[in-house]
């Protein structure tokens, strides 16, 4: 469903995340536990999962019994049991989910406010998915009522079926199951995402985190929207940096340096404006200032300097084989197609991914490096760590 945090009311945050929780409850032919009872027996599994942009469920089944599969989605579309029981039982685990991924691990509470704190300027984004306490506490049935009649609806639905069926098939049993829940009311756009790179200026904050050993240092650069040509340019640009033994992070900040002890450079790519995100925890002894300068300064040497022609034949070679192998379940295909789906309008464009890749060059690289990795367009996090009474 194009349904993410961003889709949410001020004031109503974590209602996506709450109803990944919630359509796996009662329908009018199911019982709590029924639907678990029932994947199970036929072999299969299932599960969903929520972020700014959408919520996703799937089923991955024997081929004869994807009927199955249809209908417990019909039963999640139109006659999903939204009682004041069952949200307040689900009110509760999102909130114990809560205190156990967020308010207990450390480095989690520095992750969410480098996120809001970059999306700053988009206010879909500017909240966490898993959403507030305060907001939790504070929603009514009539709020969930409301939400589930406005998204959890056909035309705000991508359905992807991947797997030993025709596709004669699959239309028949889609038809039969889904064809006369009739569609909802048209779903309100979000607003444009700002330019990029931002002009403002770097935004910088230390957060106290009493659960933390050692400082974490998190930071993030604003991007375009996921249809963006420049996401593949920036792949290749994250797989420079910090994927494999050989990148020019790991070999710079951990094998010469031995300044860190673990690093990461990846991309967030998003419906909306996305991140450019390098987190890095500092061996025994060095400041986190010291980390940051070396990250500055391997990210200033792919603004000025092209990246060999063999260098980015190696990084290309590796992600295409990523992308492949991902392509290799039927789960993972499918969760790809409505990917495509969301970001482009058409899941037909993901025929078009292994091209793009093909076609970045050493400039492109060095010329979103230049465009996008600049001070005035990040955001510093630091998580530090609880110090010692009267330090």
């Amino acid at each position: 469903y194009h349904v993410g945090s961003a889709h949410e009311e001020p004031g109503r945050s974590g209602f996506a995340h709450l109803f990944e929780h919630m359509l796996f409850e009662e329908t009018e032919n199911l019982e709590d536990g029924q639907m678990d009872e029932l994947v199970n027996r036929a072999g299969g599994s299932y599960n969903g999962t929520t972020n700014t942009d959408r919520t996703a469920y799937f089923e991955v089944l024997p081929s004869n019994r994807l009927n199955l599969a249809l209908w417990l989605h019909a039963e999640r579309m139109a006659r999903l049991r939204v009682s004041a029981e069952n949200f307040d039982n689900q009110r509760e685990v999102v909130k114990e989910e809560r205190r156990l991924r967020v308010e207990n691990q450390p480095y989690v509470g520095a992750q969410l406010t480098l996120d809001t704190l970059a999306q700053q300027s988009y206010r879909p984004y500017a909240h966490t998915v898993i959403g507030s306490m305060d907001d939790l506490n504070a929603a009514t049935v009539d709020d969930v009522k409301r939400f589930y009649d406005n998204y959890y609806a056909p035309n705000n639905a991508v359905l992807a079926i991947v797997g030993d069926v025709t596709v004669d098939e699959a239309r028949a049993l889609v038809e039969q199951y889904l064809g006369e829940i009739p569609a909802g009311t048209p779903v309100p756009q979000l607003p444009e995402p700002p330019s990029v790179p931002r002009t403002d200026g770097e935004r910088r904050v230390t957060v106290d985190d009493p659960l933390a050993q050692l400082p974490l240092l998190w930071m993030a650069y604003n991007l375009p929207p996921g249809d963006s040509d420049d996401h593949y340019a920036l792949a290749l640009l994250s797989q420079i940096l910090s994927t494999g033994e050989s990148s020019r992070l790991r070999e710079r900040l951990v094998n010469e340096e031995q300044a860190a002890l673990e690093l990461i450079a990846q991309v967030d790519r998003r419906v909306g404006p996305g991140l450019f995100l390098f987190g890095s925890l500092p061996n025994q002894g060095v400041e986190v200032e010291r980390l940051e300068a070396l990250i500055d300064e391997e990210i200033t040497r792919l603004r000025e300097e092209p990246v060999s022609q063999r260098e980015l034949e190696k990084v290309r070679n590796q992600l295409l084989t990523q992308v492949v192998t991902q392509r290799m379940t039927v789960q993972n295909k499918a969760s790809q197609l409505q990917q495509y789906a969301l970001l482009y309008g058409d899941a037909a464009e993901i025929n078009a991914e292994l091209e793009r890749y093909q076609r970045v060059t050493a400039e492109d690289i060095r010329r979103v490096a230049r465009t996008y990795l600049v001070p005035e367009n990040r955001t510093v996090v630091l998580a530090a760590p609880a110090r010692p009474a009267g330090e």
